[in-house]
């Protein structure tokens, strides 16, 4: 069985260090410590050096650190040792592709996939156009990897859990302004309640109620959702779509027109409903569900 010395090898080899640059890291005045736990598998480190190398990195997942659990750091906490993965994450975060991306950056899409195909490193003028096009993005996480992802700028006001068990309502043709409380806030996560390591990335846990979306999506289902950019949709994916007049939980597909999108209970289904792109006044994307069976 692997050892924890082992695995501090492993976690300096990851990070791009050596025994010497990961001492000072974690605040040692030289490497003889680290040099002994790592050439000594069956020497096992003091309190004090697991804590400070937790403290330095605290995406570090500690079951794996002190007991070979799991992996070496957690993904479900949109932790990403490379700043180039962090990039990626952006992009999946808002569902955008990269054009869309370079769009909104400023930049071509030619330089950006010098940073996703390449794995070249990305100049600070990069990096500080993405906080400016994205602010709600930590810069400590993006430069970095000091979780959280997202900091509470622009995210709307705190939840408490006895608010969220009532927002599990439904989503179809509803009276306007029944989910307007529920749906200005961007910031309520499914952690408030229960902590669904796969899901903590997304802001609302919903109940579908109606058959209209079977069989992709049965009434009792929970959806676990993500607001993203109004403006930014992949085609063939389940959105919640939110305008003055509908709420609806569908697919979106191209309606053919610039100018539209194309909403369908399921792809290819000739029940649907055209919506003006201008209308939308929030998109949420459904990233998961949760289905029970009797």
């Amino acid at each position: 069985m692997q050892g924890i010395g082992e695995r501090i090898s492993l976690l300096i080899k990851e990070l791009g260090l050596n025994k010497n640059s990961f001492s000072k890291e974690i605040g040692l005045r030289n490497n003889s410590t680290i040099t002994n736990i790592v050439n000594n598998p069956k020497r096992s480190p003091s309190y004090d050096i697991i804590f400070r190398i937790l403290s330095k990195y605290n995406q570090l997942n500690v079951r794996w650190l002190i007991a070979g659990q799991g992996q070496m750091f957690s993904i479900a906490e949109d932790s990403f040792p490379n700043i180039n993965d962090r990039l990626s994450h952006i992009h999946r975060k808002y569902t955008i592709t990269l054009n869309e991306a370079a769009e909104k950056l400023g930049v071509k899409e030619d330089v950006l996939r010098t940073y996703f195909y390449e794995n070249e490193s990305p100049p600070d003028h990069i990096i500080k156009t993405y906080l400016e096009v994205f602010p709600e993005v930590n810069p400590d996480w993006l430069r970095y990897n000091q979780i959280p992802m997202v900091t509470s700028k622009g995210m709307g006001d705190y939840i408490p859990p006895s608010t969220l068990n009532k927002m599990i309502k439904t989503f179809g043709a509803s009276a306007e302004g029944e989910y307007k409380s529920l749906l200005n806030c961007s910031n309520a996560s499914p952690a408030h309640i229960v902590r669904i390591e796969s899901f903590l990335e997304c802001d609302i846990a919903l109940e579908v109620f109606g058959d209209d979306m079977e069989p992709e999506f049965y009434p009792g289902d929970i959806v676990m959702v993500n607001q993203v950019d109004k403006n930014s949709y992949i085609y063939g994916l389940p959105y919640i779509l939110i305008t003055k007049e509908i709420n609806l939980l569908r697919f979106i597909n191209n309606s053919g027109n610039p100018d539209t999108l194309l909403l369908e209970r399921s792809i290819g289904s000739e029940e649907a409903i055209e919506v003006n792109k201008a209308d939308i006044l929030q998109l949420f994307l459904v990233k998961g569900k949760i289905r029970r069976y009797n």
